[in-house]
């Protein structure tokens, strides 16, 4: 999908400037919309300046504060591209927070495995262990949407940049909320349990139990919130390499949608289960910092809300590696651990939720931060050097990360 001059003229000066933007798509749709907004006083971009205005928005993961980062659709691809103010400083990168250098390597993953599959046989129910893959590109974030965008035209897509947030693209399947403010129908969906495209028949009990997990879940926080819910059948879904269970879910009925989207996320799908639990354990045992992923994004538009889990995603900065210009991105997955999980099989289902994104990232010339590699904190420095103890994604410094 070639994004047009204007608009990529108008990312490309975004990006240089670091001005608030969003370029994305919807699913099953071709066109490109461009938006942009100056920040605030404070130099922060809400997504939500007033009640009715049309915008952006991207929350990160178990995000319980009111504020939510976006863009207003203040400024077109062609005003942003007549916008020239001497005044107006960039200073977003060098400050703001950085993606990690290092992938999480296989033993961490197990480490992290082991510590939560006691409790899980023990007292049941589920958490959503994830991964990272940190890879250096010489491709531009715009170029790296427009190939992406191409691959996965069913999806939401998008990119953006955000003082809070910095630079994410991302391609998610997963619906959390859709609203129809003349009809009153509030439509969601359960997707949850994985395998391969090509494979067929009947699913297994463990993708069955936690795609249900989820769907209790959804159902029980629509109807805890006034709503009358209608279960709908339960379906496939696929996308690119990999296909879900799917159960889509309607609801009406009289609501906050800020607040019952804030209600949704993150669902089991990307949490687990019990969901405060699973966020606590998903805190201890990770040796990374989700940011964005597993939180959500979407826009509003005429008072409509298409509001999407933040999965297929990429968290993205400008840095040097070995004196060579270029971006670091680290691609996210997430996969569900219950009692009759194996650990193998999960570490194999993140592999395959990342493959899309990481061969365009990679391309011929890429590289990816593992044991061995050129990608370490030595080689990498960001746009402002990080001082000689500092870390990288806000996390400790320990023997399974950077």
């Amino acid at each position: 999908m070639k994004f047009s001059a204007q608009i990529s003229q108008a990312i490309d000066h975004c990006l240089t400037d670091e001005i608030p933007f969003v370029a994305f798509a919807m699913p099953g749709e071709a066109e490109v919309c461009f938006r942009a907004s100056l920040p605030d006083g404070q130099f922060r971009s809400p997504a939500f300046r007033d009640k009715e205005s049309d915008s952006f928005f991207i929350n990160f993961f178990d995000n319980d504060e009111p504020y939510t980062a976006g863009v207003s659709f203040d400024m077109t691809e062609e005003e942003v591209n007549n916008f020239h103010d001497p005044t107006y400083h960039a200073r977003i990168f060098g400050d703001s927070i950085r993606p990690r250098v290092s992938s999480t390597f296989r033993a961490s993953y197990h480490e992290a495995f082991s510590a939560v599959k006691p409790r899980l046989k023990k007292d049941g129910g589920k958490v959503v262990l994830s991964r990272l893959r940190s890879l250096f590109t010489k491709k531009t974030p715009r170029l790296i949407a427009e190939e992406y965008f191409a691959l996965t035209d069913s999806t939401f897509r998008y990119l953006c940049f955000t003082p809070e947030t910095g630079v994410w693209l991302g391609s998610t399947p997963e619906v959390l909320l859709e609203s129809d403010r003349a009809t009153g129908l509030i439509r969601t969906m359960s997707l949850a349990g994985t395998r391969p495209v090509d494979e067929s028949g009947d699913w297994d009990e463990k993708n069955i139990r936690e795609q249900a997990i989820v769907t209790d879940y959804i159902c029980h926080t629509l109807r805890n919130a006034g709503l009358e819910v209608e279960i709908r059948p339960l379906t496939e879904r696929r996308f690119l390499n990999i296909k879900h269970l799917c159960t889509p879910i309607d609801a009406r009925g009289d609501v906050s949608i800020p607040e019952l989207m804030s209600a949704l996320s993150p669902t089991p799908a990307v949490a687990g289960y019990p969901r405060e639990r699973a966020i606590g354990e998903i805190g201890r045992v990770e040796t990374h910092r989700r940011h964005c992923y597993g939180g959500y994004v979407g826009v509003r538009i005429g008072g409509d809300y298409h509001a999407f889990v933040n999965l297929r995603c990429a968290f993205m900065a400008p840095v040097t590696l070995s004196g060579t210009k270029g971006w670091l991105g680290n691609l996210y997955a997430g996969g569900g651990i219950i009692a009759a999980s194996q650990e193998d099989a999960e570490w194999l289902e993140t592999e395959s939720k990342t493959r899309v994104l990481a061969s365009v990232f990679l391309g011929e010339n890429g590289h990816e931060g593992e044991e061995g590699s050129r990608l370490t904190r030595s080689s990498v420095s960001f746009l402002s050097d990080l001082p000689p103890s500092g870390h990288d994604d806000g996390q400790p410094v320990n023997s399974a990360g950077i």
